[in-house]
């Protein structure tokens, strides 16, 4: 009983594990295992991999740093498209694509009536050359034109038409006038039409 028992270790018992090289960048490790011949061209790899990688950096820096250009203000007056305003029927100025007529056309009240007013048109012709005929057309607001004189008559009520005579010619620098008698308020006549064209006011 005085003796003391010697218990050996059991086989099984876990051992040590060997010291393996020390953790470190995984570039490292390769480097180590590349033949010394081939140094300077992994040496040189590496260092166009460094400039690359700095170069996009930049770019992306610059990328997102840079504004977005402002917008281009568009033009107050609207596209350019080589044309004047146009004269509504009420008196603007005709389109100078469309053709801008000589002719001008004035409107304008000669004496009241008890149902209505008597008005005067008159057409100049402001060109260079002779208008053998024309035709004009208007309507005055809430009025009902009863008659015209001065021009051959096609139409009279809320919408007038007439026309020039036979040989009712206009020279240059020459005026006809036209007269008509409308019942209801005194108004100014719109939706002015001069040979089928937008009348241009004097």
């Amino acid at each position: 009983m005085g003796r003391h028992t010697r218990l050996e270790a059991p086989e099984d018992e876990a051992q040590p594990m060997p010291a393996g090289p020390s953790p470190g960048p995984r570039w490292k490790q390769l480097v180590e295992h590349v033949p010394f011949p081939l140094m300077p061209l992994v040496a040189l790899m590496l260092a166009v991999g460094v400039i690359v990688l700095a170069y996009s950096t930049q770019q992306i820096s610059l990328n997102f740093n840079k504004s977005p250009q402002a917008a281009t203000p568009q033009d107050a007056n609207g596209p350019s498209d080589g044309t004047m305003s146009q004269r509504s029927p009420g008196g603007s100025h005709a389109s100078r694509g469309a053709g801008r007529s000589d002719l001008t056309v004035a409107f304008r009240v000669a004496s009241r009536t008890s149902a209505g007013f008597r008005g005067i048109v008159t057409i100049s012709n402001h060109g260079s050359r002779t208008v053998p005929k024309w035709a004009l057309a208007f309507r005055v607001p809430g009025g009902t034109v009863r008659a015209v004189g001065g021009a051959t008559v096609v139409k009279t009520g809320r919408v007038v038409h007439v026309r020039s005579r036979a040989g009712q010619a206009l020279p240059p620098g020459a005026s006809l006038r036209v007269t008509y008698t409308s019942v209801g308020p005194v108004a100014a006549p719109v939706d002015c039409l001069l040979n089928r064209e937008p009348c241009v006011r004097a």
